[in-house]
């Protein structure tokens, strides 16, 4: 629905203020000996301008890059981000409560707030590995900030069959990915 409203009842008609679609931890963690990237999910963007936050320091050459920990970042604006989105992200944060409440702060009302975590996946310290979410928890750290739950489950991945027979790795076999879809109430 977010998407086929626009840009009848959103910023963008006329010349207006485009909206900001910003991906949370969207350049990579570099410090680990990932490769860095500046638009790994920007096709979920649709017609709204991305973004990146990312705390990796060399995120500072990307020119559509908020740098700073989203566990605490005054950098971003209070109420300044129409989606806000992360991947495989939040299980890195230290504390993860405090994330959000940024991603509360920032989200503008009526704005859309989306999220997929580990819930059963190795441990990959990129840097670091701190925490798994369930359904449950996802709701109450979406509800407690202000979020209206459209929809929370789990993403269950099974490596590909050629993979199971050809490749072992520390990589499960089987990952549970719990995501969240929330809109932010006034």
């Amino acid at each position: 629905d977010f998407y086929r409203t626009y840009p009848a009842d959103y910023p963008g008609e006329g010349g207006a203020k485009k909206g900001i679609f910003l991906d949370i931890g969207g350049t990579g963690s570099t410090a680990s000996g990932m490769a860095q990237v500046t638009s790994k999910f920007a096709n979920f963007a649709g017609p709204l301008d991305y973004w990146v936050l990312d705390s990796d320091e060399k995120a500072r050459s990307v020119s559509n890059a908020i740098v700073c920990d989203v566990d605490d970042c005054p950098q971003a604006s209070d109420c300044g981000y129409d989606v806000t989105f992360s991947h495989t992200v939040l299980e890195h944060a230290s504390r993860p409560w405090r994330s959000f409440e940024t991603i509360s702060r920032i989200t503008r009302p009526g704005g859309l707030t989306l999220h997929l975590v580990p819930w059963s996946y190795q441990h990959h310290a990129t840097p670091e590995d701190n925490y798994r979410f369930s359904h449950t928890a996802l709701r109450v750290l979406l509800e407690d900030g202000g979020f209206e739950v459209l929809d929370v489950g789990y993403d269950v991945c099974t490596k590909p069959e050629k993979m199971l027979k050809t490749k072992k790795d520390e990589h499960f076999d089987t990952i549970w990915l719990t995501y969240i879809v929330g809109r932010k109430l006034q």
